[in-house]
């Protein structure tokens, strides 16, 4: 260009600073660069919550009951008519192998294995889980238990089982079955 040619220049923005909030056209136009404050995500947040509440509540016991895990090899048998259980010392037979699952007052966990005919070992961990309760309070020992096993056991495994939880002191033995 030589030094007598005029350059057509495109008109801008034409309102001076002076009358200018700042920043006021970016924010107007969406040419800013950075987000100060960035949106949240309501559709994710409404959707995690949504599944955590469905969680919750098929998870949720309010009448404490706890959840039976079945040993491996156990099939719980169907029942016509059932009641729910409270929480109580169980007692688990799978494969030849008794199993005590319990907590003591104090909030220890009991687990113990027995091989054995007589059921020594599970009957004394039951009598000592019996002084235990006693000591704790009059209220706390009610002579509870659960009885687990497969549909197809003998009914010699549950009989020994529960001879082993009457010689321990706990009489009012529940059967833990799939109710309808």
């Amino acid at each position: 260009m030589s030094s007598g040619e005029k350059r057509i220049i495109k008109p801008g923005y034409h309102i001076r600073p002076k009358y200018d909030l700042h920043g006021f056209r970016e924010r107007q136009t969406g040419d800013h660069k950075g987000h100060i404050a960035g949106e949240l995500p309501l559709t994710p947040m409404i959707d995690m919550f949504s599944v955590l509440v469905i969680f919750l509540l098929m998870n949720f016991s309010s009448t404490g009951e706890i959840f039976y895990m079945s040993k491996a090899g156990i099939t719980l048998p169907e029942a016509s008519t059932s009641a729910q259980l409270a929480s109580a010392p169980l007692i688990s037979f799978a494969k030849g192998v008794y199993y005590l699952d319990a907590q003591t007052p104090a909030g220890k966990l009991i687990s113990y294995e027995d091989r054995s005919e007589n059921l020594q070992g599970i009957v004394q961990q039951l009598e000592a889980l019996k002084r235990e309760m006693q000591a704790a309070g009059p209220k706390v020992f009610n002579g509870q238990l659960n009885f687990q096993a497969d549909e197809n056991t003998p009914l010699l495994f549950v009989k020994r089982g529960m001879g082993a939880a009457t010689s321990a002191g706990f009489t009012a033995i529940n059967f833990v079955v799939k109710a309808d």
